[in-house]
């Protein structure tokens, strides 16, 4: 699933913007994420919340599913996508007022943000 959103991501970055697979991403308190893909203006080691433009989390635990868009927009990472593969889903969650209020949920997402792209969980291209 993550391959999927990494090569449609990919294909339709521009051309300032890179998509990185399984970075840390280290929030004050010792936090540390680790979303499956990420979307960022550069290519490092680990990244601050103030680095990431979009966090794709992929088949999150029980635990994760309340507590991670939380985090994020605590921090301000402006967008977050909740992947799961059953059936197969992209929730997309837009920072609103310091908070990640959920937008929408399909397999097939149109998004404006970070960047304008198309994802669709159903095409094995994800194009």
């Amino acid at each position: 699933m993550a391959a999927v959103i990494a090569e449609a991501l990919e294909a339709q970055a521009p051309a300032d913007l890179v998509v990185v697979r399984r970075a840390p991403v280290h929030f004050p308190g010792a936090v540390v994420r680790t979303p499956a893909l990420l979307v960022a203006g550069a290519v490092r080691a680990s990244y601050g919340p103030t680095d990431v433009r979009l966090a794709v989390e992929v088949e999150p635990t029980d635990d994760d599913r309340t507590s991670s868009p939380a985090v994020y927009g605590e921090h301000g990472v402006p967008h977050v996508w909740r992947v799961t593969p059953e059936p197969p889903t992209i929730r997309v969650f837009a920072l609103r007022d310091g908070v990640h209020q959920q937008v929408a949920a399909s397999a097939h997402v149109l998004a404006h943000a970070p960047f304008r792209l198309r994802v669709d969980l159903t095409e094995p291209t994800g194009r």
